[in-house]
């Protein structure tokens, strides 16, 4: 919703302009004109170019966090058909600009939505409201995951030329645009899964060392994600990769939904990849009446979740 309003916004200060130009053209020629009349127009057309100019920029930002994450949905779609996607970074990307996974492969429901489409918009609607003609060039537009388990980042290398009667204008930026992996279908459910479960973050805030058992409880009826150094990022669930990742998630499979033995842990990544713990010595039941059936966990996750040993037993 936040980057709805800021595309507003952006539209409503373009608008502003062109009613600014309006009634200064429209006052000015109803006055003396003293040899220097031309001058607060000249100043108030450049003012409008840099205002144009600067709002390109900050358009491309915001549209880029919106255009990524339709793009990332176009994916999430695909790998319901095609499965795991190892080759994601290269076509998301791909799928931000033109729409499509590969040069032969469309990227589903990204019609008016990719970042080129947006960008035309805003170049179209200054043509015809104030006169502006433009060109940009998207330079290079590539991706990253450097601050948070559930965001990555968007870095957009864009040019833009402004030709006027009064000033030619030139820029090049980068804009960062930030987007949300909330609110997508866990690729490992989609691909290994019996049922369907949405990333979400929790609302819990612990440090490591400080979770309890009802957090384990709250996480379990939520389905909802906790980040976990050792468990699997978004991005490589996405590829299919299960190797531990700085930016790992993790979340507790339903034990009511699968079919599982004594030697398995209720931990998503460990579940789907078919990991087998030796149950004598960490395969532990959980005995809690909101946790029905016997919920079983690793002995590494019982201690995380400071579960005493009075409240869990080996399965064998």
């Amino acid at each position: 919703m936040g980057l709805i309003k800021n595309k507003k916004g952006v539209i409503f200060t373009v608008m502003a302009i062109v009613i600014a130009i309006f009634f200064t053209v429209l006052f000015s020629g109803r006055v003396e004109k003293p040899l220097d009349y031309k001058v607060p127009v000249v100043e108030t057309r450049i003012t409008v170019l840099n205002g144009y100019m600067n709002n390109f920029f900050d358009y491309a930002e915001v549209t880029g966090s919106i255009s990524g994450y339709s793009s990332l949905q176009g994916i999430i779609t695909d790998i319901t058909v095609s499965g795991y996607n190892a080759n994601f970074e290269s076509e998301y990307l791909y799928c931000m600009e033109t729409g499509n996974l590969t040069t032969s492969q469309v990227c589903p429901n990204m019609i008016n939505k990719t970042i080129i489409y947006y960008l035309d918009s805003i170049k179209t609607l200054a043509e015809d409201e104030l006169n502006i003609k433009s060109n940009y060039v998207i330079n290079s537009i590539s991706m990253a995951q450097t601050t948070d388990a559930f965001s990555m980042e968007v870095y957009i290398n864009l040019s833009l030329d402004i030709t006027d009667v009064l000033a030619n204008l030139s820029d090049t930026r980068v804009m960062t645009s930030t987007v949300r992996l909330e609110g997508i279908e866990d690729p490992l459910y989609i691909v290994q899964g019996t049922y369907s479960n949405i990333i979400r973050k929790t609302s819990l805030r612990r440090a490591e060392g400080d979770w309890k058992q009802g957090d384990l409880v709250q996480l379990f009826n939520n389905r909802t994600y906790k980040n976990y150094k050792d468990g699997v990022s978004i991005i490589n669930r996405i590829k299919g990769n299960l190797s531990a990742n700085v930016y790992g998630i993790e979340s507790f499979v339903d034990n009511n939904l699968v079919v599982y033995d004594i030697n398995d842990t209720m931990v998503d990544f460990w579940f789907w990849d078919n990991v087998k713990f030796r149950c004598d010595t960490v395969i532990v039941v959980i005995n809690d009446t909101i946790i029905p059936n016997d919920f079983q966990l690793d002995d590494t996750h019982r201690l995380m979740f400071n579960i005493s040993n009075r409240n869990a037993t080996h399965t064998c």
